[in-house]
């Protein structure tokens, strides 16, 4: 079976996202077993559904046989490998688990935070899950699933969430979400506004990857990012890219406090400190960017 997803999803309204993401896969339905298929440990034994004894498996140089157009940006966040299995019961319903792994648990957050949408049953499942029936995605460790359920009557909210904790448990149960994103402040925050972007963050390809959250305070809305180097040289080198691009009339490159005029983001301000760069976008009011500079400072 080939999902066909050919659209940025985060700029497409919820219902619209669900519609394209998870429905439209569903027409012409058939058995994920394949004649060949692979067993694997990850998927859990359920009451009541007959779990599948063969799985599909697609690797880095197959996902677009099954996701088409979205392959490129799951690869982008060091896809390793995807699980497929159909559980079925004896009403002939049909739950399908997808088990996305990814290189490490924050490029698991980040294809996740991509698409998750702002507003939805959110449940402590995994590091974080949300619901929206017929479906249930949730993240844990370098993990990324995706569970749908087809021609489920009744309780299908229940059916999701028995076999999301299921899975969740057969993947080591409760993990928390990268460490990092504590250190975005919570005054202001909007609730899961938090994202990961794993290349050319901010579309630039000097600044290899980034977190965002997104904030509202004081009637103004703006976004705090943090950049995690390998090491203050990495960091060091990305500002200086930076500073190069931005034509910035400043000579010396140490660690602190840097007020950049971007062409695509207006002023930013920023500062440096060992491995980390963090800042404030679309923000003008310099006494907020100085409250939110040294909130992420004493955290990081």
């Amino acid at each position: 079976m080939k999902r066909l997803l050919i659209f940025e999803k985060s700029q497409c309204p919820l219902l619209t996202m669900l519609l394209l993401t998870y429905l439209i896969p569903c027409l012409g339905f058939g058995s994920l077993i394949p004649e060949n298929g692979v067993p694997s440990g990850l998927f859990p034994e359920i009451k009541g559904w007959r779990k599948p004894e063969n799985i599909q498996v697609y690797t880095p140089e197959t996902l677009y046989e099954y996701i088409n157009g979205a392959a490129e940006l799951y690869l982008s966040y060091e896809f390793q490998e995807l699980q497929v299995a159909e559980y079925l019961n004896e009403d002939s319903a049909s739950v399908v688990v997808e088990i996305y792994r990814h290189k490490t648990p924050t490029h698991a957050f980040g294809i996740y935070s991509q698409e998750r949408p702002i507003e939805a049953d959110f449940l402590n499942i995994g590091a974080q899950g949300y619901m929206v029936a017929p479906i249930f995605n949730f993240v844990t460790a370098n993990y990324y699933v995706k569970i749908y359920c087809y021609d489920v009557d009744t309780n299908r909210q229940e059916v999701l969430q028995t076999f999301a904790k299921k899975v969740a448990e057969n993947l080591g149960g409760k993990r928390p979400l990268p460490r990092i994103l504590a250190c975005f402040p919570s005054k202001g925050k909007k609730q899961n506004s938090e994202k990961f972007v794993a290349k050319n963050f901010l579309g630039y390809g000097f600044l290899h990857s980034g977190f965002t959250a997104e904030y509202s305070d004081s009637n103004t809305t703006f976004t705090l990012f943090i950049i995690e180097g390998t090491d203050s040289k990495d960091c060091k080198e990305m500002l200086s890219q930076y500073m190069e691009f931005t034509k910035s009339s400043r000579k010396e490159i140490k660690e602190g406090r840097y007020t950049l005029s971007d062409p695509n983001y207006g002023e930013i301000a920023l500062f440096w400190k060992g491995r980390y760069i963090w800042g404030v976008l679309r923000l003008t009011d310099t006494d907020l960017r100085t409250k939110y500079l040294e909130l992420i400072e004493r955290c990081l």
